[in-house]
């Protein structure tokens, strides 16, 4: 994992997630410092990326939720082109292509019940991704330590709703949590 991302999540491990560009100036005056940008349009990333990153935030934008990009196989080389240095998919190829690219990758997870779990750690293997999004968040108190050890750094997202979600997703393993709930993106975990 990149060292500037690492001591972003030390220091403020809750992950803003945006949804469009909405809240994007709440984002800027929260003290969140990483984001996920999700479902904002082709045309319209760029300069949002630029924007946040001028700003001094990282951003990780969610490939598969962007128009244009989702199922373009040239997607994952256009982010780099415009500056993206991080980004997050379901998708294994998708993760391989950002690892190829010198990007840092987090791979999306879904664990509905424990026949699922077994699929996810087979598709995490292939990819081989930096960060692990591991949804949903109450999921992870049911991993045993073996299966956390075995993972990359995992960022708990989904169902975190109130600082407590926060504190045990940290107690069980997560490196971070990441939600849209704006009202989180100022809690100071250690408090």
């Amino acid at each position: 994992m990149d060292k500037s991302l690492g001591a972003r999540l030390t220091r403020h491990p809750v992950i803003a997630t945006l949804y469009g560009v909405e809240q994007i100036d709440m984002f800027l005056q929260s003290a969140a410092e990483i984001t996920i940008v999700a479902n904002v349009d082709l045309r319209r990333l760029h300069p949002v990326v630029a924007a946040l990153t001028k700003a001094g935030k990282y951003v990780i934008v969610n490939i598969d939720s962007c128009d244009g990009l989702s199922q373009d196989k040239g997607g994952v080389e256009y982010l780099a082109d415009i500056g993206v240095t991080s980004l997050v998919s379901t998708r294994v190829a998708t993760i391989q292509r950002g690892n190829r690219a010198g990007l840092v990758t987090m791979q999306k997870v879904f664990v509905t019940d424990r026949s699922t779990w077994p699929r996810s750690v087979k598709a995490l293997e292939q990819s081989d991704p930096n960060l692990v999004q591991l949804m949903p968040a109450p999921m992870l108190s049911h991993l045993s330590t073996q299966d956390r050890k075995a993972l990359p750094p995992i960022v708990a997202s989904g169902f975190v709703c109130n600082k407590g979600d926060v504190f045990d997703a940290l107690k069980h393993g997560a490196v971070a949590i990441s939600t849209s709930d704006s009202a989180m993106w100022n809690l100071d975990p250690e408090r």
